[in-house]
């Protein structure tokens, strides 16, 4: 399976979450966040979208979630709390080629 997360080169580290249960493993954990930007060609001005995409790795169990865009510029510009109901699992990615 592929996975894909933004399609920019550098990802950064946006910092850490309060305690939150992962939904894979069960334990109390903070996780990291992290970004990357997903960056789109599009029939429009300006033709280059661009979108922010987080995700967030569970310390223990090495299981990958991401937040939608709203909710992670929130947590970096408020340090607002990211919950278990935020979590969502990855989309399996589908080369369209």
């Amino acid at each position: 399976m592929e996975y894909k997360l933004g399609n920019s080169k550098t990802v950064r580290s946006r910092g850490d979450t309060y305690d939150i249960i992962c939904p894979q493993c069960n334990k109390l954990v903070q996780f990291g966040v992290f970004s990357n930007l997903e960056r789109k060609l599009v029939v429009d001005f300006p033709p280059l979208d661009l979108n922010t995409v987080f995700f967030l790795v569970c310390p223990e169990c090495a299981s990958i979630f991401t937040v939608d865009e709203t909710t992670g510029e929130k947590f970096l510009k408020h340090r607002e709390d990211i919950s278990e109901n935020d979590l969502k699992k990855l989309e399996i990615y589908k080369n369209n080629i």
